[in-house]
């Protein structure tokens, strides 16, 4: 866990020091915040890689990270601001306008009637913008939450 919060804020620290166009502040940052070896190459467009033995991180390239589940698409009215692929699984982040929870439900219900996802027992029927699905051994978790005008979802992918 100490590895993601790290791995996460060496990628924040990478974009803001995009905006510099600084690649090499960048990838010293994140070699300093995670203890090794980064690799951070930053696009144009403001778009930041980072890869390290323990994974890789993509923020603004509009990518899953290998290995994503197909049926998984960035829901309709969000972008897709980042994506990681570490020994733990895959994850994403997605952002919308609004309160869009709504919007999220319809997808998840969607993807337990026409995509083969069941909904996994480990997370309580009920919880507000929360949801667990099962599908080929693998583990969904989506999270939404609306704050500040805009609605942010985070999928979690991983092993059964």
């Amino acid at each position: 866990m100490r590895r993601a919060v790290l791995s996460f804020a060496a990628a924040l620290a990478a974009v803001s020091l995009a905006a510099c166009g600084s690649n090499q502040a960048a990838e010293d940052m994140a070699n300093d915040a995670l203890g090794g070896s980064a690799a951070v190459d930053m696009g144009e467009d403001g778009e930041v890689r980072i890869d390290t033995g323990d994974g890789s991180m993509e923020i603004g390239t509009g990518e899953f990270p290998e290995g994503w589940p197909a049926d998984l698409a960035v829901i309709s009215g969000f972008t897709l601001v980042a994506a990681s692929n570490t020994p733990e699984g895959l994850s994403a982040q997605m952002i919308a306008d609004g309160d869009q929870t709504l919007a999220v439900d319809a997808y998840v219900k969607d993807l337990q009637a026409n995509k083969g996802w069941a909904v996994d027992p480990s997370i309580p029927l009920g919880t507000p913008n929360m949801w667990a699905l099962t599908k080929e051994g693998k583990v969904a978790t989506i999270f939404a939450a609306a704050s500040g005008g805009q609605t942010v979802v985070i999928f979690s992918i991983t092993d059964r």
